[in-house]
């Protein structure tokens, strides 16, 4: 089999003279035998040149003299090695060849800052490398001709894999970076030049982002006992929200409205009431939220209205709302921390509970690590030359560590296609915000309570907080916080300090330990919390010890409460589900409840359409149960089929049947019969619901995207009817409207259920609900959404979320050829980035590339999403400044252009060409192989197109390419 070669190799191969063909595996053992490995750099005159290609990274790119050994001809064809890689030890390239082919730097050891005077003296040289810097000494090199050589086997210092192949007579190079990016230090000031070139165009000072609106009115007409007047209360509700950016930040505010009005009248005013309500505007508007935010890449401010973040759990001393300045600092990266900012943002940071680890270690120097999950490479690194790898922000949180392999494969090089190892790695998921190595710190300083606010805190404390998150390694975080505006502070000492710590601990893949402790002037708070999950079973156990001084009874001293906590969660299978949750208390005021108390429950799947659950509280041993049965024989695509859904539920109290009949997409009806124990009365509930979409026009409305639902109800209990009608209008950028009335309709019997794991003694008793005393009953809501897309008019809707900058393209250009790309690719500093269509008319198309990092970039147009008359023009490459949250607008203005193409009658190469416009040079070209030539970027005009020794030819472009020009010579 003939390997194919190219041009470069076959003149190799044909200038080379005939080398002796023994083994250099043979010449390596002699070596190897004679014990003194510096001879070869010594003995100039056994060293021969020879010329061969070069490969780097697979592709061959030069071709080189090299040195070589004569002594291989001298050995016998008996002597193997155990290693033919040492055969590399005999073969030389130049050092002027390698910074060239490799864009190496060489660094004479008199121009180290080496400190140690043994390492400084046997330093010949400071290799610089993409990848690391390499000492070299006096016997890493040999000279000849006065020029310096380095043998192959020493590049593995650099991070290079070097290896002759002699039935090639090639060199291969394998390294982790592409030489011909790199500019071997001609270029060194290039990206300080980038950095001073004028900004052409800005962010955008200050701008609107989104509003919001929410209203609500309650009206509700009550009658307490017979012959006695009637309660009438009105309650409404609004505030209005705005937020936007400004001097380099966000900004946000929000206003809220209270209107509360209640009497007792003998005659029938409920629907005075109710109207009166709707035009009504609130009486008692306050500023709830007023802020300005501005973040970096570590640090983020906020000034105005704050409220401290919880960022830590367990026990702590959470702070309460105040004025001031919020600053935050990561040393990696804040952003991942910040709160969504709105105009109802009341934080800077955000508590996410994000595990983003590190992997570190040590691999082959100059070689490439990868990152498998479950066998697929999802990332990959370049070995330092000392050997050592980093994986970082690896989000753990979003493994299932117990299913998922994390694995670490070694390679040789980055081209290697065997892996010299793979190792399995082992995590643990930390409950913590810091990543692995990051330090979090969040403080505040101002005025307790809203300053902006007359009724809120007239006492004017100093509110001052700092908290840490610190991620000592992958299995553990610590964290802690001191604060002086405690929430609750029942301290009468203001200036009293509150602090508190903790840790958190990842044992290994299944379990997790987090201890806090919390010390506050009155109170400690210990807690201890351990977690553990098997494939099926998960427990959490959990300690809480408080001691406090005891100012509630006459019996002065420390109290002390203890809880201890342990949830079971265990699914046997994928149809069943079983909790159990035991709770011991030891309360020092035990007011005769039980110490011991459990909450169980089992839900199963009985089949597709069946399915059920059973909840117990050993308090006052409650039960509730629920069994519900849908039809699913009913095809999903088919809404001409009706479907029945029928459920009954229960508890110590009362039982519930219940159906529900689907008539298609749009209508259904429900009806219900509940039965409370001890009582000849049942409840009666029924109800129809039908939604509408569009109302009934077309998908080109507008109104087309609204939706409405209409649900009119009915109950019947103690030989008493009530009803209910209730109507919700949606549309799908953010409206909402919905108005309901209730007369003397009854929502539920109150009961003493227990729907869930209750902690609180907090029972539902009769005449408690409103349905229960209430005649009347209005309620309405109005809300909606608005945002304002950088250079356009505010739209319903909600803003698209984004915390980065924006950058808007305004491109105008001629009626024709249109734009009609939904998308334009563009690139800021030669880095791709996609841009989806704002809007466009006949002269105009505006295109939106979001999350944009902030910084300075240069931004450029490909030309291949353009139509042909447009891309043969020079495109503007203007520098625009990006900052976050504010859009960046570049005006673009493309020209249709043409082109010109013809040939030169002699069929001459090399003849320049002059196209002249009003006896101007527009431009100049040579003519190419057998004449021909081609220009383009030309505006319609009319050109003469000058050479000498040439018939000059006018040519006139209209609106399309002239071709097939022919420029005669002159006459003689």
């Amino acid at each position: 089999m003939m390997t194919k070669q190219t041009t470069l190799r076959l003149m190799i191969l044909a200038s080379i003279s005939s080398m002796d063909s023994l083994s250099l595996t043979s010449f390596a053992a002699t070596l190897s035998n004679s014990g003194n490995t510096s001879s070869v750099s010594t003995v100039s005159e056994q060293l021969k040149p020879s010329l061969v290609g070069i490969f780097i990274n697979g592709q061959e790119v030069d071709a080189v003299d090299m040195l070589y050994d004569a002594r291989v001809n001298e050995l016998s064809e008996n002597n193997t090695t155990t290693d033919p890689l040492q055969a590399n030890t005999y073969y030389f390239l130049s050092k002027d060849d390698l910074i060239r082919l490799t864009g190496v730097t060489f660094e004479p050891s008199a121009q180290n800052n080496q400190t140690d005077q043994i390492a400084k003296a046997n330093t010949l040289y400071l290799a610089k490398t993409p990848i690391g810097d390499a000492k070299l000494t006096e016997s890493d090199i040999i000279k000849k001709d006065n020029k310096e050589y380095l043998a192959l086997s020493s590049l593995k210092k650099l991070g290079i894999t070097a290896d002759y192949n002699q039935a090639n007579l090639a060199i291969n190079l394998n390294m982790g970076w592409r030489p011909e990016s790199i500019n071997n230090g001609t270029n060194a000031n290039n990206k300080d030049n980038i950095e001073k070139l004028p900004i052409d165009y800005y962010p955008s000072k200050a701008g609107l982002l989104g509003l919001s609106f929410d209203s609500s009115l309650n009206v509700s007409e009550t009658r307490t006992a017979p012959n006695q007047p009637q309660s009438t209360n009105r309650n409404i509700y609004a505030n209005v929200g705005a937020f936007g950016y400004g001097l380099g930040g966000v900004w946000g505010a929000k206003a809220v409205g209270v209107d509360s009005h209640s009497e007792n009248i003998n005659n029938d005013k409920f629907r005075d009431t109710a109207v009166d309500g709707f035009s009504t505007l609130p009486s008692d508007w306050e500023i709830d939220n007023l802020y300005w935010a501005k973040s970096g890449e570590k640090v983020a401010t906020r000034l105005g209205i704050n409220q401290p973040n919880s960022l830590g759990q367990g026990a702590q001393t959470s702070g309460s709302e105040f004025t001031g300045a919020l600053i935050a600092y990561s040393n990696r990266d804040i952003g991942r921390h910040l709160s969504y900012f709105d105009d109802n943002s009341s934080s800077l940071l955000q508590n996410t509970s994000q595990d983003y680890q590190h992997i570190i270690g040590t691999g082959e120097p100059g070689g490439v690590a990868e990152l498998r999950i479950d066998g697929r490479a999802v990332a990959r690194v370049q070995i330092g030359l000392d050997g050592r790898y980093e994986f970082l922000n690896l989000d753990v949180s979003q493994l299932n560590l117990t299913d998922t392999l994390v694995e670490i494969a070694i390679f040789a090089y980055p081209l290697a296609r065997q892996p010299l190892e793979v190792r399995p790695i082992f995590l643990g998921k930390r409950r913590t915000n810091a990543a692995t190595n990051e330090l979090l710190i969040e403080a505040g300083i101002g005025r307790a309570g809203n300053a902006f606010n007359s009724d809120s805190n007239d006492n004017h404390e100093t509110a001052a907080h700092v908290y840490a998150e610190y991620g000592l390694n992958n299995r553990m975080a610590v964290r802690g916080g001191v604060n002086t505006n405690l929430q609750n502070n029942s301290s009468d000492n203001d200036d009293s300090v509150s602090w508190h710590t903790g840790l958190n601990y990842s044992p290994s893949t299944r379990s997790n330990i987090d201890l806090s402790y919390a010390n506050t002037p009155n109170q400690e708070l210990w807690q201890a919390q351990l977690q553990y999950h098997l494939e099926k079973l998960w427990a959490n156990y959990q300690y809480n010890l408080r001691e406090y001084d005891n100012t509630s009874s006459a019996a002065a001293g420390s109290q002390r409460d203890e809880r201890h906590q342990l949830f079971l969660n265990y699914q046997p299978t994928n149809r069943t589900n079983i909790t159990l949750n035991q709770y011991y208390e030891d309360i020092a005021n035990n007011l005769d409840s039980e110490s011991y108390y459990a909450y169980a429950g089992i839900n199963h799947q009985f089949s597709n359409a069946l399915n059920g659950g059973l909840n117990w509280d050993t308090r006052g041993d409650r039960y509730n149960y629920r069994l519900s049965w849908q039809d699913i024989n009913r095809q999903g695509y088919d809404n001409r089929v009706g479907q029945n859904t029928v459920g009954l539920s229960g508890d110590n109290d009362s039982d519930t049947l219940s159906l529900r009949h689907q008539f298609n997409d749009q209508t259904s009806l429900g009806q219900s019969i509940s039965y409370r124990h001890g009582h000849s009365n049942l409840l009666y509930q029924g109800d129809i619901n039908h939604r509408f979409d569009g109302i009934g026009l077309g998908g080109g409305s507008p109104l087309s995207t609204v939706s409405n639902l209409l649900s009119l109800g009915y109950s019947l209990y103690d030989n008493q009817i009530g009803w209910q009608a209730d109507w919700q209008l949606t549309h799908q950028n953010s409206v909402n409207v919905s108005i309901g009335y209730k007369h003397k309709y009854v929502d539920s019997i109150s009961t003493e259920r227990l729907d869930g794991l209750i902690i609180d003694d907090v029972l539902i008793r009769d005449k408690s609900l409103p349905a229960w005393t209430q005649n009347n009953y209005l309620y309405a809501r109005l809300s909606f959404d608005m945002f304002k897309a950088p250079k356009q008019n505010l739209k319903l809707g909600n803003y698209p979320r984004q915390s980065l900058g924006s950058v808007i393209i305004d491109i105008a250009h001629p009626a024709e050829p249109k734009l009609d790309s939904e998308s334009m690719q563009f690139t800021l500093d030669n880095q791709k980035v996609q841009s989806s269509l704002l809007g466009s008319s006949d002269t105009s198309s505006q295109y939106l590339i979001s999350n944009i990092k902030a910084g300075e970039y240069t931004l450029n147009m490909d030309a291949k999403d353009l139509p042909l008359e447009y891309s043969t023009s020079k495109l503007p490459t203007p520098r625009i400044r990006v900052i976050n949250y504010a859009p960046t607008s570049v005006p673009m203005g493309l020209q249709k252009t043409y082109g010109i193409s013809g040939k030169i009658a002699d069929a001459k190469q090399g003849i320049e060409i002059g196209i002249y416009q009003d006896n101007q040079l527009v431009q100049s070209i040579v003519s190419g192989n057998f004449g021909y030539f081609q220009v383009f970027g030309l505006p319609a005009a009319t050109y003469i197109l000058k050479s000498p020794g040439y018939q000059e030819q006018k040519v006139v472009i209209d609106n399309d390419f002239v071709m097939q020009i022919v420029l005669p010579p002159l006459k003689d």
